[in-house]
C-alpha cells in the first residue's frame, strides 16, 4: 500500500487513472500544493483542473494565468529532454484539447509499432493563443502569439502569430488585424 502511494505521488503523471492525483485536484489548497510538487515548471497563477491528464510532468511548463480544463491531455515522453511542452502566459484552452510532444515511429513494417520507439520534439503555445474544443496539436508544432485554433482542428504545421487556423488538417482561415 505504501509503495503504491509513493508511486502515485512520484510518477510523472497526473490524471483520473492515478487515483490520488485526481482527487487532490478537487480541493484548491491541495491542488496548489500538489501541482507545484508534480510540475516543476508551473507558474503560481496556473491551475490544473480535475479530469485533465498530464503525462511527463517534468517536461511541461505552464505560464501565468493558464487554466488546464477538464478533458485536456498534455502528453510528453517522461525522461526525454527533447519531448517538451511549453505553454506561455495567458493561453486559453477549451475542454478536451490534446497536445503532444512525442509520437510513435512506424517506418518498419516488419516490427510492431509499439516496439519502434518515438519521435520527440518541442511543442510550444505562445502567449495569448486560444485553442478550441476537441483540438489536437501534434509534436513539434508552435502556435503563434494571439492565434486562434478552431474547434475540432488537427494542427500538423506551425501556426504564425495573429492568425486563425481551423480544419483537419488545420489551414489558415484569416489573419487577425487591428
Amino acid at each position: 500500500m505504501i509503495k503504491h502511494l509513493v508511486f502515485i505521488l512520484t510518477y510523472p503523471k497526473i490524471g483520473p487513472d492515478m487515483y490520488l492525483t485526481h482527487w487532490l485536484l478537487f480541493f484548491k489548497p491541495l491542488r496548489i500544493w500538489f501541482q507545484r510538487r508534480k510540475i516543476p515548471g508551473i507558474s503560481r497563477t496556473a491551475e490544473i483542473r480535475p479530469y485533465s491528464t498530464i503525462l511527463g510532468t517534468n517536461n511541461v511548463e505552464i505560464g501565468e494565468r493558464v487554466i488546464i480544463p477538464n478533458g485536456t491531455i498534455l502528453s510528453s515522453l517522461p525522461g526525454d529532454e527533447e519531448s517538451k511542452i511549453i505553454i506561455e502566459d495567458d493561453v486559453l484552452f477549451a475542454p478536451n484539447v490534446s497536445i503532444y510532444s512525442s509520437t510513435h515511429n512506424y517506418n518498419d513494417k516488419t516490427m510492431p509499432i509499439k516496439n519502434q520507439g518515438y519521435n520527440t520534439a518541442l511543442t510550444r503555445l505562445k502567449t495569448g493563443c486560444w485553442i478550441g474544443i476537441n483540438s489536437v496539436i501534434m509534436p513539434g508544432i508552435t502556435i503563434g502569439k494571439n492565434s486562434v485554433i478552431g474547434a475540432n482542428s488537427v494542427v500538423t504545421r506551425d501556426v504564425p502569430d495573429y492568425t486563425v487556423f481551423a480544419g483537419v488538417p488545420a489551414k489558415l482561415i484569416k489573419h487577425i488585424t487591428d
